[in-house]
């Protein structure tokens, strides 16, 4: 069985590529060379492609004789996205659409797509591609049945590149300071491990009319830089609120009334003895 981790140079991609490795074939399919690089000392029997989602060539010699693409790539920062709307459609939109075709074309059987809770009720471009993206998807299997889309919508994934503990624990640990832009705001939030699992588990029995959504609890993000500061060891320090950014929420939203997925209970809300423990996790 072969399969095609498209991003997998990204933190969730290596993990699925670390899973996968041990008892399949493997392809990754990114645009970071040196990535790609650092990759094969760790993992040699994995085949490395150069390529980009917005070049259907590329992706085309990717597929060849692939059973199972995971769509993992995307660009993910609401503040960067929002100044930069084209490059996010081109990207988390028609590069979708580009890997969907190539799929379809090489006769691919299953194509699993990773979200996020930002496209529920979207305020931000990041949400608004993403939505586009997943309804885009769960159409095609409305229409046509050689191949399947799944969907996998998560909320904050801890331990993956760019993570806001990461952020946080670099000016706790330099500054003393940990800037929040509302007190008020909770995050679900997903160990990048406990994330594949899921992934792996159900993605051969995923629903083809909704998204999956793995057991998910919201933290209140000052509980959350209380906890690092615990964790840390960091004594004395000062939370600054900075206020909204543009295309930011209060609370996350994992679907609306209109959007029935597949899930479990997500109203549970993390304890901080919870919170420590998963920060140890995705710290190290």
């Amino acid at each position: 069985m072969k399969h095609l981790v498209i991003g997998g140079t990204g933190t969730l991609g290596q993990e699925l590529i670390r899973r996968l490795a041990p008892k399949y074939e493997v392809t990754c399919f990114s645009r970071d060379e040196l990535k790609q690089q650092e990759m094969r000392r760790e993992l040699g029997r994995v085949r490395y492609v150069i390529g980009d989602i917005r070049d259907r060539e590329s992706l085309a010699r990717a597929m060849v004789d692939v059973e199972t693409v995971f769509h993992v790539a995307a660009l993910k920062h609401v503040d960067v996205i929002e100044d930069n709307p084209s490059e996010a459609i081109k990207t988390n939109v028609l590069g979708t659409i580009n890997v969907a075709e190539a799929a379809l074309a090489a006769g691919v059987r299953h194509v699993v797509f990773s979200s996020t809770d930002k496209a529920v009720l979207p305020i931000n471009v990041y949400g608004m591609t993403k939505g586009l993206a997943e309804r885009y998807l769960l159409g095609l299997n409305r229409v046509q049945d050689a191949t399947k889309f799944s969907v996998y919508r998560w909320g904050n994934v801890a331990g993956s590149r760019g993570s806001v503990i990461h952020a946080f624990a670099r000016s706790l640990q330099e500054e003393r300071v940990a800037r929040v832009t509302d007190a008020r705001m909770t995050r679900f939030w997903i160990h990048i491990a406990d994330a594949v699992e899921f992934m792996l588990e159900t993605y051969r029995m995923a629903a083809a009319d909704r998204a999956m959504i793995p057991h998910m609890r919201a933290y209140g993000v000052v509980d959350l830089v209380q906890a690092l500061a615990d964790v840390l060891g960091v004594k004395k320090f000062t939370v600054m609120f900075s206020g909204l950014r543009a295309g930011e929420k209060i609370h996350e939203t994992l679907e609306s009334n209109h959007d029935f997925c597949v899930r479990s209970d997500t109203a549970e809300m993390f304890t901080k003895n919870d919170i420590r423990e998963l920060l140890r996790r995705a710290i190290g």
